[in-house]
């Protein structure tokens, strides 16, 4: 089954574990790192799982598959907890994809047999000493191949370092924190970046988007966050850089957040930042990408500290219409037809409602497999086929049970049903909203669009909306404008944006 990932604001669309938050038009894990693959089958997750050291690692094992006449490659890494309890997970390097979870692992004797509940596969195979081997197959999607798994030895990934990660010695005063939030009682891990020959700067808070990521935004050896710091703080402006919740030095639970609880984690930065001797605490603003551009008008809209704010791709339209533009540009960037894609759409955005509307899981349940079938029934099998891969009512059933699965989450709920657009009317701070033309996860024109209706409809006087003609989501000039050309691209965030986003900052005396 095809995968397709959303990254939806932020470079939230753009993280290590990055993609908890993205979604997908078809069925997957969680974020980014996904590469499309045209086949009936992909595996996709933006997770990195991070084992625990009581466990034992007792062997990786590399195979591949052959999906119509194309080989992909999978990698299990396989760990003994006690003498009868395992735990897996799975790589699939061509995607990028690492630390795929598997939902269980039993190996008796020689059987080894796996489960990845998220993408609905099984693995099961026969260990053979003598070739050091497992001989099995893999299932997915109702279709089952061959794969035998042979013994490999890991290697040390290669980090490339982008030409835009800064590099030491800084011209600039760096400090790391830990700090606890008064009101949340959560610690936070922070970085702040200020220049050597001021009292006091202005200072920008960045905020990162979906998906738990680190403070500076990691994503494919991309550290947006830190090109954004070292930027900003060489041109006299102080930067705060902060992880996200259960990521590197912050604590709480991630997965049981939304983005009502990001705006509180906002608030206690401004709050721990008031009480810096190196900030003027006139002029402290938020800069926020993807969902991060969706935080960033909520705190600002209920707190007078806030001066102004930044929106790098953020939200500007009701969020099932934005995932439905979201969805139609990520198929057709993937060489789905027009037509194929006109038929998926309302599927999805019908999808999308039971999901958010029916809080009974039997009774949600039960609408998506009806809605499913009535669909796959009803329409072209060849459009059907490319948009889902569903080719039977088994499969449509098991196409609603995981999406529906996918979009269950305490997160998406909140998410789903948001409209910034109210949010953005009560904002009286200068604004500047900024997006990638070429942008595939929030639309540009829409977006744009939406964003300056209601700064207009609430009678704001200071801001501005700039389209980027040829930059992606991530503000890069992309060639094949995917979701997978994300890690090719050498630049970070192209110049033309930073120095439009510093010479908006002067405009509006911010300095």
């Amino acid at each position: 089954m095809n995968v397709y990932s959303f990254k939806v604001f932020t470079y939230t669309l753009a993280l290590n574990d990055i993609f908890t938050k993205l979604i997908f038009c078809k069925p997957a894990l969680e974020f980014l790192k996904i590469k499309m693959n045209k086949s009936t089958l992909i595996l996709f997750a933006l997770f990195i799982s991070l084992i625990g050291f009581s466990q034992q690692k007792i062997g990786s094992w590399a195979g591949k598959i052959k999906v119509a006449e194309q080989a992909l490659e999978l990698r299990l890494h396989l760990f003994q907890q006690t003498d009868k309890s395992y735990i897996s997970n799975w790589d699939v390097p061509a995607q990028r994809a690492k630390g795929i979870n598997s939902s269980s692992t039993t190996f008796v004797d020689t059987i080894l047999n796996i489960e990845i509940n998220a993408i609905g596969a099984k693995y099961s195979g026969v260990y053979q000493p003598s070739a050091n081997a497992f001989k099995g197959f893999w299932t997915q999607s109702g279709q089952k191949f061959p794969l035998n798994l042979e013994i490999f030895t890991d290697t040390v990934e290669k980090i490339v370092i982008k030409p835009q990660t800064p590099k030491r010695p800084f011209l600039y005063q760096t400090k790391d924190f830990v700090y606890e939030g008064v009101n949340t009682k959560l610690k936070y891990g922070a970085t702040l970046t200020y220049p050597s020959n001021k009292e006091k700067s202005p200072l920008i808070i960045l905020i990162t988007g979906s998906g738990k990521q680190d403070r500076d935004e990691t994503l494919f050896n991309h550290k947006p966050f830190a090109v954004l710091a070292d930027y900003f703080t060489k041109k006299g402006y102080a930067v705060l850089r902060v992880d996200d919740r259960g990521m590197g030095k912050s604590t709480g639970d991630f997965n049981q957040s939304t983005s009502e609880d990001f705006a509180q984690d906002v608030e206690e930065h401004i709050n721990f930042a008031k009480g810096l001797k190196e900030i003027d605490t006139t002029k402290i603003g938020l800069c926020g990408h993807s969902e991060g551009g969706l935080i960033a008008p909520l705190v600002a809209s209920r707190n007078k500290s806030v001066s102004f704010i930044i929106l790098m791709a953020g939200p500007g339209i009701d969020i099932t219409e934005m995932m439905v533009l979201q969805n139609e540009g990520v198929l057709r960037s993937n060489g789905v037809s027009k037509d194929a894609t006109a038929a998926y759409l309302p599927l999805y955005k019908a999808f999308m409602e039971i999901a958010i509307k029916n809080t009974d899981n039997a009774i949600a349940l039960a609408k998506a497999k009806e809605l499913v079938n009535n669909w796959f029934e009803s329409t072209n099998k060849e459009w059907v086929k490319a948009t889902t891969g569903i080719n039977s009512k088994a499969e449509a059933d098991k196409f609603a049970s995981i999406l529906l699965y996918q979009l269950s989450s305490k997160w998406w709920k909140f998410f789903a049903s948001y409209n910034p657009q109210p949010t953005l009317e009560k904002l009286k701070c200068p604004v500047l909203a900024i997006n990638g033309g070429t942008d595939i996860q929030v639309i540009a024109d829409a977006n744009l669009k939406g964003i300056e209706s209601s700064l207009k409809k609430g009678k704001n006087k200071h801001f501005t909306i700039k389209k980027f003609d040829g930059l992606n989501h991530l503000f890069q000039k992309c060639k094949t404008c995917t979701v997978s050309e994300y890690p090719d691209l050498e630049t970070t965030i192209e110049l033309e944006v930073l120095d439009y986003m510093y010479n908006w900052l002067i405009a509006n005396k911010i300095i």
